[in-house]
């Protein structure tokens, strides 16, 4: 078994196999001819074929676009509808009107952690492989009347180039230097003692989740499963009921070895990303963690953290370039806002456009749609199980919202040196990111982030965003200001004077309905699975960043991995549905595989050499024939 050190790609192998295995143990008469001892590929139900017509496409963000990719490669005819006036999705750059070269700022996606390039120019393995390989697809690259796209890679700064980046919690103050240590923030008068200030909360939290990720490594490293079952024990925990009922500190810590009180667990959280967001699944903490790299190893090799320069939509705008190009029609139409999907009979399925009279029929459809918005288009006659209709329901997206705004000067590099990197407080603004774009060019950036929330925060400021209400705006606006100048130890007057314009975004109150998907306990198991197969006709697919191991990450942007990897997935599913076998080796050839579909399983029940059986078995295609998915429990 070889996951090139992905702990996401073993992560979802596990999940759908212990999904599987309980599944096949409930029909006994599947089991008694194991895959193992054949080497003929699966037989296909005569309905899992139809006419290889068009291939329906919903949603032209970057997983809409990437599956398009993938299809143009393989000579298959495909269409794609957008609601909305704009290819991208959540990579949007918002551009300031009459702005200089830099004055923009990502909405959407802004940050990535590549893998460094091998000495042939290709990206080594690493969480973000997948994105890295796009970027140096050669139609990307060569032949559009634009530079490579490779080229428009520049460096991101996490942390400020030069001086430090501010601390500001409880009303203390604080520029972060490497000559000075942060003051305890009134920790004391939050009911935290001592023992617990000198431990600091970054090795308290980390502590927490460290032996998680630490086991999950070990089991790549050593070809054991303890991690993954000692994690699966514990998939049931809130991240903040797990510190309150079960965590035991380590030694090393110095800090009672009890449980958190609630005071320590409220003081870990205040320095989060967001309010609220302890409230997750322990699950999505330990895949965060590992993500970012907070736990320190091999598994993760170096990475180079890169943006576009103009912008993370550049991507999706090159993606568009190459697919439109040349074109005979347009094969992404706008302003399609889908109404209804349902099957028509066992060989295609109609997609109801508004506003026009007659379905688009289509022999398969691949749905980019985030799943917040495709429950609320018509699927009664879709053919979906009563899981996948729950997982629709359930399955949730974080609020997150974004405040740029541009002034006269980038005067937090005039005034305190910083380039790149963000920072912190309590305050309502919670996040403040610096651009790393232009600031060292003789037309910088002026535009600063000036506010990035989550969760709470998020629903909070929300409500200021998008009312149509000049008082509202105008409250946004000098509340955002004031929280800047006590930030920054700068008057509220000065900032006033800097200001020059606003734009502010809220992504629930979008048509995406939420920012990125985070699971709640046990979601992974009970709801995860049911979106990684088809429809009941397997001619409807889910791909989307939620139905990917990779699905969250506010400081990683990992979500835009998961898209492209659920949409790989979608498009293998329609290969295989579509009973296109001799097309498969060249979608391996050209887009690689994935951990978590291809390969041996951990069981060592699949035939090795047949890198199509995990996710055959997973469809319900089997050499016994069909599984029928709607009995097995």
């Amino acid at each position: 078994m070889d996951f090139q050190g992905d702990v996401f790609g073993y992560w979802g192998r596990n999940i759908i196999e212990d999904y599987d295995d309980a599944l096949l143990k409930n029909i006994p008469s599947l089991t008694a001819t194991p895959l193992e001892e054949t080497s003929q590929l699966p037989v296909l139900p005569k309905h899992g074929y139809g006419p290889l017509g068009t291939v329906g496409i919903l949603g032209a963000g970057v997983g809409g676009l990437y599956t398009a990719l993938i299809l143009d490669s393989l000579n298959i005819e495909y269409e794609i509808l957008e609601a909305s006036d704009r290819t991208g999705g959540r990579l949007f750059t918002y551009n300031f009107p009459n702005g200089g070269k830099y004055d923009y700022y990502d909405v959407g996606a802004m940050r990535f952690p590549l893998p460094k390039k091998d000495a042939q120019g290709n990206y080594k393995t690493g969480m973000m492989r997948r994105l890295g390989d796009l970027i140096n697809y050669s139609k990307l690259n060569k032949g559009l009347s634009k530079p490579p796209l490779s080229s428009q890679l520049i460096d991101y700064h996490l942390t400020s180039k030069r001086q430090g980046y501010f601390l500001y919690f409880n009303d203390q103050c604080y520029q972060v230097s490497q000559t000075s240590h942060p003051p305890d923030f009134h920790a004391r008068e939050m009911g935290v003692n001592s023992q617990y200030i000198t431990a600091g909360v970054e090795n308290i939290v980390e502590d927490v989740v460290r032996p998680f990720a630490n086991e999950l490594i070990k089991d790549l490293e050593q070809n054991v499963h303890t991690g993954w079952h000692n994690m699966m024990k514990h998939d049931a925990y809130l991240l903040r009921s797990f510190m309150s009922f079960k965590y035991i500190p380590s030694a090393s810590l110095r800090i009672p070895r009890t449980h958190l009180s609630t005071n320590v667990i409220n003081w870990c959280e205040t320095f989060d990303v967001g309010t609220g967001s302890y409230d997750c699944a322990l699950t999505e903490m330990v895949l965060e963690a590992l993500a970012f790299a907070s736990v320190k190893s091999q598994t993760f090799g170096d990475v180079e953290w890169k943006c576009f320069e103009g912008g993370s939509q550049v991507l999706t705008n090159y993606m568009a370039a190459y697919l439109t190009a040349n074109g005979t029609k347009p094969v992404i139409q706008f302003n399609r806002k889908v109404t209804s999907i349902s099957q028509s009979g066992d060989i295609a399925m109609d997609v109801s456009v508004r506003s026009e009279c007659i379905p688009r029929t289509y022999s398969h459809v691949i749905s980019t749609i985030p799943l917040s918005g495709l429950r609320m288009i018509e699927l009664g006659g879709a053919g979906l199980n009563l899981r996948q209709k729950n997982a629709l329901r359930k399955l949730q997206y974080g609020p997150s919202i974004k405040v740029g705004m541009r002034f006269r000067s980038a005067w937090w590099t005039e005034l305190f040196d910083i380039i790149g990197g963000q920072s912190s407080t309590d305050l309502p603004i919670r996040t403040i990111v610096y651009p790393s774009y232009g600031a060292e060019s003789s037309t910088p950036s002026m535009v600063l982030i000036a506010s990035y929330c989550w969760s709470n925060d998020a629903e909070r400021l929300g409500a200021l965003i998008n009312t149509s209400k000049i008082e509202y705006e105008e409250q946004l606006k000098e509340l955002v200001l004031r929280n800047l100048a006590e930030v920054h130890n700068v008057d509220y007057s000065f900032l006033l004077d800097q200001y020059v314009d606003m734009h502010a975004w809220d992504w629930s109150d979008d048509p995406l309905m939420g920012a990125n998907a985070f699971f709640g306990p046990g979601d992974f198991q009970a709801l995860y699975t049911s979106l990684t197969v088809p429809n009941a006709n397997k001619r409807l697919h889910f791909a989307g960043e939620a139905i990917s191991t990779r699905h969250t990450g506010n400081v990683t942007c990992r979500w835009v991995v998961g898209a492209l990897d659920s949409a790989w997935r979608a498009v293998y599913e329609y290969l295989l549905a579509s009973g296109q076998h001799d097309k498969i080796q060249r979608f391996f050839d050209l887009w690689g595989k994935n951990e978590e579909w291809t390969g041996q399983s951990k069981h060592g029940k699949h035939h090795p050499t047949d890198p199509n059986t995990m996710l055959r078995v997973h469809m319900g295609f089997t050499c016994a024939g069909e599984l029928t998915r709607e009995v097995k429990f």
